[in-house]
């Protein structure tokens, strides 16, 4: 049903779109938003991988690190007792 939906032509499409709704100026503002977005989520993630590391707690069924107040495994997503 979704094959060849993101066809290169189709991403053109998108971007022109894109471009005459928001103008070139707000598509750079919005493109360093997300970037920070992601940056922080980054941040974020490592931050909680150091602190489920350093809890010396691991998942019954994966055995990843997982942080003390964590009800889920973040690498598995199984529920922690």
């Amino acid at each position: 049903m979704f094959e060849g939906l993101l066809q290169p032509m189709h991403l053109a499409l998108i971007l022109v779109v894109a471009l005459i709704v928001f103008g070139p100026g707000k598509i750079g503002e919005i493109g360093g938003q997300l970037g920070r977005g992601v940056r922080e989520f980054r941040t974020n993630m490592d931050a909680g991988a150091r602190d489920a590391a350093s809890s010396g707690r691991f998942c019954t069924a994966c055995g990843q690190g997982v942080a003390s107040t964590a009800r889920f495994c973040p690498a598995c997503g199984a529920a922690q007792p």
